[in-house]
């Protein structure tokens, strides 16, 4: 491959995994205050699949305008270049982080220097690669803005998945008492993270549930008939909306705000270094590990987002780069 090159996942169009491809592009530069980032492994996010479909397009404009445009959010790899003025990284540090930009699944990214953090040393490199969006947005649902507390009944919905798995791992770890929502067929998967009680959410309908402290959504849809599962000064987070439907989960939020205590709180978090290193601590003691349904490499991205829409599937698909 000629110097100077990027290989990295786009797609031309809005639609399913078919209309991912890998082109070759130029290859970025540090700019200031920014470091260049060899990619050794990235995954594939929810978020993903929605705006590659086009049930997002107006955000999907705004993170990459024009075509093709690119893909991805988790970074891990090794420091390639240092931008001027950035002080206390060197060359060849095995570092991770969150992409804003929506452009993960390559051979070279631009970070910010203060939106990364030393990775963990105890895992295989590309297993890191499941864990900086779930890992970041876990910590911040569980600690942040639900803050379980010893004792406190927890539902999670979407348990399964790469982000609810993290979330079930770190409530059970600050004493939470976890009920999770997820597909018979990953029952004792989810179990094994922790989980006391795990449910069928095609039968578990929330008129049925028992009332919880906490409510952590990774789903998006039915918001107004959970929250009724909330017990008094319960706290209700979500982490996502309905793409389909978005509307309705923006008024499901909005409208929550007149019932106090019933609220339902839209998480937004922006990992930095600070966040980065406490997930990374959390990692090396072995109180978060990640859950890996599979590994592709960077030519098979539209396989890995097929494997994504698939029922079944435990924890995050990684991408090895």
């Amino acid at each position: 491959m000629p110097e100077g090159t990027n290989r990295r996942a786009v797609y031309g169009s809005y639609g399913g995994p078919e209309v991912l491809y890998v082109e070759e592009s130029e290859r970025p530069r540090a700019g200031k205050g920014e470091l260049l980032i060899r990619q050794l492994a990235s995954s594939v996010n929810g978020g993903d699949l929605s705006i590659r479909a086009g049930h997002a397009k107006p955000m999907a404009a705004m993170i990459t305008p024009g075509w093709p445009k690119s893909i991805g959010m988790d970074v891990v790899g090794m420091i390639e270049e240092i931008g001027s003025g950035v002080e206390g990284w060197n060359v060849g540090d095995l570092v991770w982080g969150v992409s804003t930009g929506s452009n993960s699944i390559a051979e070279f990214v631009t970070m910010k220097a203060g939106s990364v953090a030393l990775a963990p040393l105890n895992l295989e490199t590309k297993v890191l690669g499941a864990l900086p969006v779930a890992g970041t947005t876990a910590m911040a649902s569980v600690g942040q803005f639900a803050n379980v507390q010893p004792g406190e009944r927890v539902l999670v919905r979407g348990a399964a998945g790469g982000v609810g798995s993290a979330i079930v791992q770190l409530a059970r770890a600050r004493g939470g008492r976890v009920t999770a929502l997820a597909s018979a067929s990953t029952r004792e998967a989810v179990l094994a993270l922790g989980a006391e009680e795990v449910l069928d959410y095609r039968e578990a309908a929330p008129e049925v549930l028992p009332e919880f402290d906490v409510i952590i959504d990774t789903v998006g849809s039915d918001l107004e008939r959970f929250r009724s599962r909330l017990a008094l000064g319960g706290r209700f987070v979500t982490i996502t909306i309905d793409f389909k439907h978005p509307a309705r989960g923006v008024l499901a939020v909005a409208g929550s705000a007149i019932h106090g205590s019933a609220r339902i709180r839209q998480m937004v978090s922006t990992p930095g270094t600070k966040q980065l290193a406490t997930l990374t601590a959390l990692v090396e003691a072995g109180t978060l590990r990640p859950v890996i349904d599979s590994v592709y490499p960077l030519d098979e991205i539209a396989a890995a987002h097929e494997r994504a829409e698939q029922h079944g599937t435990v924890g995050k698909i990684v991408i090895e780069i």
